[in-house]
Order: C-alpha cells, then structure tokens, then sequence
C-alpha cells in the first residue's frame, strides 16, 4: 500500500514539474454569453465565442 502511494506522489511530482517549465496541459472553455451569441448572431457570433474564451492548465488549473 505505501508503495502505491510513493508511486503516486512521484507521478503527480512529474506532472507539476512539467508545469513549473511552461509546458501546459491546455483545455479551452468557453463561456455562455459567447455560445448564445455564436447560435443566435451567426456568423458574426462566432467572433463573440472565440471572445468568450479561458484557457487553463489541466493539470495546476494555471489560467494561460
């Protein structure tokens, strides 16, 4: 059982060691006035939606 959890910790050590050198996991999301507007204003919308938009790390939950 304490070797799972050593192993644990070292997995998340690696990926927290891979944010502290700027190399992000990144998701997209985006928000709900920028999706209304996207399928109500098509196609000017769509630039509402890419607007609309936050980027963060999967990982640390850093906003990029």
């Amino acid at each position: 059982m304490a070797r799972d959890v050593q192993i644990g910790q070292n997995y998340q050590a690696a990926l927290f060691a891979r944010c502290a050198q700027g190399r992000h996991e990144r998701t997209t999301k985006y928000g709900a006035c920028g999706i209304i507007a996207a399928i109500l204003l098509f196609p000017i919308g769509l630039l509402c939606l890419f607007l609309d938009t936050e980027d963060r790390c999967a990982v640390c939950g850093t906003v990029l």
